[in-house]
Parts: structure tokens; sequence; C-alpha cells
């Protein structure tokens, strides 16, 4: 049950970062005229990320190890977005990327899901 929530929560952050993330971050980005190798490296890493949140819910639909797997990286991820809102900013940083708050709570529930299922 608890990794269905995750998969919604997955599908939740995908169309958050194609809608609103393409126009808030993407388009800016490529707008910046940055050298070619920088813009396309940030164009493709978007997709990337893209391709990653929608997979991550259909892992999470499934459950299972790979789930458990998958929330590592969503935990990591909102550790980095931490991290990041922190150094450049201090604690008002992590409000001017507030996506460790998804990441963070979508990671968790898979991950806490599947440890508490493999000790039974």
């Amino acid at each position: 049950m608890l990794n269905k929530v995750a998969a919604a929560l997955a599908v939740l952050t995908a169309a958050i970062h194609l809608f609103v993330g393409g126009a808030g971050a993407l388009a800016p980005t490529l707008a910046a005229g940055l050298p070619a190798p920088a813009e396309g490296a940030m164009h493709a890493s978007w997709h990337i990320v893209s391709v990653f949140l929608i997979w991550s819910a259909v892992v999470f639909w499934r459950g299972g190890d790979t789930a458990r797997h998958f929330a590592l990286l969503w935990l990591m991820a909102a550790v980095l977005f931490i991290y990041v809102g922190l150094r450049q900013s201090g604690p008002s940083g992590l409000m001017v990327n507030p996506q460790w708050t998804i990441l963070g709570l979508t990671g968790m529930i898979p991950f806490i899901s599947g440890w508490r299922a493999a000790r039974e």
C-alpha cells in the first residue's frame, strides 16, 4: 500500500518537473548562452531526470528490493538539494530549491516499507 503512495508522489514529482521545471529551470538555462557542451549536458541531464522520475513511479508501484534501492537514490537527491541550498544561501536556501521535501518524502516511504518487509 505504501509503495502505491510513493508511486503517486513520483508521478506528481515527474509532472512538476516536466511542466514547471521545464519553464522554471531548463528554459532559462538554455537561453543563458552557455557554451554548447554545458548547454548540451544540462539539456540531457534534465531529460535523464525526467526518465528517472517516471521510471521510479513504475518501480515504486511494483515494490520489492528495486524500489528500496530507488528510494535510496531519492533520499540521496534530497540530501544533495539540502546541501546545495545551505551552501548557496544558508537556511533560506532550503526554500529556494524546495525539491528536497518531495524527494525526501517520496524516498522515505518505499525505503521504510521495504525495510519493514525485509525484517518480517
